[in-house]
């Protein structure tokens, strides 16, 4: 039986993944808004898809009594801090930037595929019919994106 502690936790997990997700959008957009390149509308799309399931996460560890976490470094460990960084080749133009936000939207999906057997129904549901399609979208777009770059 699952504890209500015990999802409050794995919620929280996930909230941090999102919203490492949200800074790390929001790093890119600043350095996209500098360059005045035409890449933010798309990158802005999927910045706000992130904080839209930052809020849900919010509300659903809320709701079972729990605090949510309120922050996170922007992609720490997941391989494109260093491609956010200043001077980089922030562009979905350019493979290796794309590569690298395919890879963190696939490891935000496996995070959420894994998280299934320790939620409680309420919060099953939320990840299985909106949190889990919302990232396959990410996945598809952005691999979609690579395949037009590799032709």
């Amino acid at each position: 039986m699952l504890l209500p502690h015990d999802v409050i936790e794995r919620l929280n997990d996930l909230l941090r993944v999102e919203l490492a997700a949200v800074a790390g959008y929001q790093k890119a957009l600043r350095a996209l808004k500098k360059k005045a390149v035409g890449d933010s509308d798309h990158m802005l799309r999927l910045a706000s898809d992130h904080q839209r399931t930052v809020t849900a996460l919010q509300g659903s560890v809320q709701a079972r009594g729990g605090a949510p976490v309120v922050t996170a470094e922007p992609w720490d460990g997941w391989g494109v801090a260093a491609l956010t960084a200043e001077g980089a080749q922030i562009r979905l133009e350019n493979k290796e930037f794309v590569g690298a936000l395919l890879e963190v939207e696939r490891r935000g999906l496996a995070e959420y595929e894994a998280a299934l057997t320790s939620l409680d129904e309420e919060a099953r549901e939320l990840v299985e019919l909106e949190l889990i399609p919302r990232q396959r979208r990410h996945v598809a777009g952005l691999t979609a994106m690579l395949v037009l770059l590799a032709a």
